[in-house]
């Protein structure tokens, strides 16, 4: 039997080898590390305690009585399978007593949270926000007696979590950590630099073609392209400041990278388009729209979950994404540049080297791997910096040799306006009194240069002829046909109204270009007369009623074409007005013609009335009026 002193001491030691056991679970769940020369700063890299999932009662608490287990941030990296929400627990501590403790942490997490002795005291989610994307450390101030640091670290879009890697904590004093993490900015800003520059140009580049596009409206190739420029270069600028100061919430980022990768080719096919003088039809429109459409959805995670038939787009799934939607517009733009090139269009031959050298950087990043993205030096690129960078240096000069020889058309043809202006001003002169008729003449032209022309040419023994016409097209061609026809009118004042028509039919027959003059003409005796031939022109109104006129083919049509001559007579004080198509071809902001109606209705009133009315209506073309009101020597006397 064993003595009395003998249990004593066997019951002490098992009650001692308890307590020591104790300890020791205590010593594991309360997990100190403790920092040397924290001046410095120290690296923090365990052994933390690590628990994987969130712990009863979360997200009211962040108490944490797992026992959880030893875990050095310098183990490697996070498994790709690994759990999706981990924590991590210490009570960080110096050797040395320091003013004004804190810790740097690098998150490399898109959804984390530090707490301080159970309070939040960092959250990656809010603004400004960092993550593994925007990689501006976490500075986080601690008390000066040590404290219990937890992180809460959750993966991207339901995957596995990504914990600190070795030297990613650190613990020093808060203004030596703030300036450690001020020259790990400036680090990621210069290894972006390039892609900024490159970022900066293109909105530069939107901004002068929107200056030329507002010189220029007849342009709209490049409204196209600035609209290209701004919508990739705001969003490649947006992804460059996201690595250290992103510019918009964390939810913005997918939409700004669908955009800038996927919505960019919505522009570049109305550039094409326009660039080659082809009219945007629904198909293409179509595809710009779906382009947009598919940029939104992949943009825009939460409309998966709202809508259950759209797929959710993973980060790894996103590159298949740009290459399914980025071949069809490779190959469809390629074919359609070569297709244009080969049926003699310039323009699209100019356009193809530059896509064809852009389409291959695409090709190779998105196939490749190591050509995704690499390193040179300390400059850092992707697949898609050289495609828009190679894109840009090829189609910039063929956008200068579109702009020059636009510029040099465009002065072509302000001197041809100028010269068909003169012209014009020596040829649409006021009408001379006539002994007998009251005459009055309103001219508007549409444009700078006009088509219409009118003359009255009084005879010796008291005969006028009148002629009105409008001659198809503008500037200094119509000016040209224009002086023709007047000066050939010198020489035919003494013919009949169908003769002149004939002769004048001979000479332009041939030489229109593909064009024709409409015209009408009137002799009218003193007594009131009116002998008239028309060739295509509006018939004339008298007193308010259109006259029924036989109707010939326009001048320079058939070279052998007739006219037929009618006549009429005047009583005193009646009005025959005479006027182009403009009268009747106006039309207002809802689409509506002015009509014949409304012009029978006022073609009674005075010239300057008739020509302003249809003005105000909605002019489109040149408005000519002239009016003679029949007033013989013996009615002006009564």
């Amino acid at each position: 039997m064993r003595s009395k002193p003998h249990l004593l001491r066997r019951a002490r030691d098992v009650f001692a080898l308890t307590l020591m056991l104790h300890a020791f679970a205590l010593l594991d769940r309360a997990q100190v590390i403790v920092a040397h020369g924290a001046a410095g700063p120290a690296g923090l890299d365990g052994p933390w305690l690590l628990d994987e999932g969130d712990p009863p009662g979360w997200p009211h608490s962040s108490a944490d009585s797992r026992p959880g287990r030893p875990y050095w941030l310098s183990q490697g990296h996070s498994p790709a399978q690994g759990p999706k929400v981990v924590w991590l627990h210490a009570t960080v501590t110096s050797d040395e007593a320091i003013s004004n403790p804190a810790l740097l942490v690098n998150p490399n997490a898109e959804d984390c949270q530090v707490f301080v002795n159970g309070q939040l005291a960092a959250d990656c989610a809010r603004w400004p926000r960092t993550s593994s994307a925007a990689r501006r450390w976490l500075l986080i101030h601690l008390p000066a007696n040590g404290a219990q640091v937890d992180f809460r670290i959750a993966g991207p879009s339901g995957g596995a979590a990504r914990l600190p890697r070795s030297g990613e904590v650190l613990f020093g004093r808060a203004p030596v950590l703030e300036d450690t993490r001020t020259a790990t900015d400036a680090a990621h800003l210069y290894q972006d630099l390039l892609q900024a520059l490159l970022c900066a140009g293109e909105l530069l580049g939107g901004v002068i073609l929107l200056l030329v596009f507002s010189n220029d409206r007849s342009a709209p190739e490049y409204l196209w392209f600035a609209a290209f420029l701004f919508l990739d270069g705001t969003m490649s600028l947006e992804s460059v400041f996201s690595g250290v100061y992103p510019l918009f919430p964390h939810a913005a980022t997918p939409l700004t990278d669908a955009l800038g990768m996927i919505g960019r080719y919505a522009p570049l096919v109305g550039f094409i388009a326009a660039f080659t003088g082809v009219r945007l039809n629904r198909w293409m429109r179509g595809y710009q729209i779906l382009l947009l459409t598919v940029a939104v959805l992949v943009g825009l995670p939460f409309l998966s979950e709202v809508f259950a038939w759209l797929p959710r787009v993973r980060d790894q799934e996103f590159q298949w994404l740009l290459l399914l939607v980025q071949f069809p517009f490779i190959a469809g733009s390629l074919g359609f540049l070569g297709w244009r090139w080969r049926r003699g269009n310039r323009e699209a031959g100019l356009l193809l080297p530059s896509f064809v050298l852009a389409s291959g950087f695409e090709v190779l990043g998105l196939t490749i791997p190591w050509f995704h993205d690499f390193t040179v030096g300390r400059f850092s690129f992707e697949y898609d910096d050289l495609s828009m960078f190679f894109f840009l240096v090829s189609i910039g000069p063929v956008l200068l040799f579109r702009h020059r020889n636009i510029s040099l058309d465009h002065a072509r043809v302000t001197a041809e306006l100028d010269a068909a202006r003169e012209v014009q001003q020596r040829l649409v002169i006021p009408p001379p009194p006539v002994a007998g008729f009251q005459i009055e003449s309103e001219y508007h032209p549409a444009a700078q240069v006009g088509g219409d022309f009118y003359r009255v040419l009084p005879e010796k023994d008291g005969e006028i002829l009148v002629v009105v016409g409008d001659v198809s097209g503008k500037g200094l061609v119509a000016a040209m046909t224009v002086s023709a026809i007047v000066g050939s009118l010198r020489t035919l004042s003494t013919c009949s109204p169908a003769e002149v028509l004939r002769t004048l039919n001979r000479s332009l027959a041939g030489n229109l270009r593909n064009g024709f003059v409409t015209c009408l003409v009137a002799r009218i005796a003193p007594n009131g007369t009116v002998v008239l031939a028309n060739a295509g022109h509006l018939a004339p109104y008298v007193d308010g009623k259109e006259l029924m006129l036989e109707n010939g083919l326009p001048l320079g049509v058939h070279s052998e074409s007739t006219y037929a001559e009618s006549t009429l007579h005047l009583p005193p004080g009646a009005q025959l007005t005479f006027l182009t198509d403009g009268v009747v071809e106006a039309r207002n902001a809802q689409g509506e013609l002015f009509g014949f109606e409304r012009t029978a209705a006022i073609s009674s009133q005075t010239a300057d009335q008739i020509a302003k009315t249809a003005e105000r209506f909605g002019q489109e073309d040149d408005i000519t009026v002239l009016t003679l009101t029949f007033a013989p020597a013996e009615v002006m006397h009564a």
